[in-house]
């Protein structure tokens, strides 16, 4: 769920990782989406699935600008602080596990539980804004063999929707390990506060794991 509405979206890509770390080829095909933050907004997801926030789907200094606010000259440093936690990328993250319990996770502390920021982190609590619903748009974009088409809802792609591609890569945490893809990275950048862009990379040639 996100409590802000700044910062880089969330990617998920339908790959998931085994116990080792090795990517599963278990399609040819690939399908991915692109969230992009609003406060109140749900994501559900595998947890299995590859994920992260690519701050470089955002454009550069986007985020510097996000962040800034104006200071009030009669404020105290605590309520300045307060301040700048409420121009941050916010989320709260549920994981489950089912039949498995993850290693070296224990309990938080009721000791620490009166060090936890207060809801004025947030400001405004009403998350879930209905009046900014209108916003949130699902655009599908399939990839293969190399160009992107605009599809309608149901997945046929339209006549003369072709979408500009740039391929990107990153890190996948060990040794020289990389994912890379083919992203409208056009399209997504000029989406509205909460949308969503669907990719379907249809070969699998597009997204794919190498050694830099």
């Amino acid at each position: 769920t996100y409590l802000t509405s700044i910062g880089a979206p969330t990617m998920v890509v339908e790959k998931r990782v085994d116990l080792s770390g090795q990517i599963l080829n278990e399609t040819s095909s690939v399908c991915g989406s692109v969230s992009w933050p609003r406060k109140g907004k749900h994501l559900v997801f595998d947890g299995r699935f590859l994920h992260a926030a690519p701050t470089d789907l955002l454009e550069e200094g986007a985020f510097d600008e996000q962040c800034k606010f104006d200071t009030p000259i009669d404020i105290s440093e605590k309520e300045r602080k307060v301040l700048m936690r409420r121009h941050r990328r916010v989320t709260l993250l549920v994981n489950i596990w089912l039949n498995y319990k993850p290693f070296n996770v224990n309990a938080f502390p009721d000791t620490m539980l009166d060090k936890l920021s207060k809801v004025d982190m947030l400001g405004d609590a009403n998350l879930f804004d209905d009046s900014k619903s209108s916003k949130t748009c699902g655009k599908v974009v399939v990839v293969k063999d190399g160009k992107g088409t605009l599809a309608c809802s149901d997945h046929v792609t339209q006549k003369d929707a072709a979408i500009a591609l740039t391929k990107m890569s990153w890190p996948m945490g060990r040794d020289n390990e990389t994912i890379e893809a083919l992203m409208p990275l056009e399209l997504i950048r000029n989406c509205d506060e909460g949308s969503d862009v669907i990719i379907e990379w249809e070969n699998g040639l597009s997204l794919s794991a190498s050694h830099a």
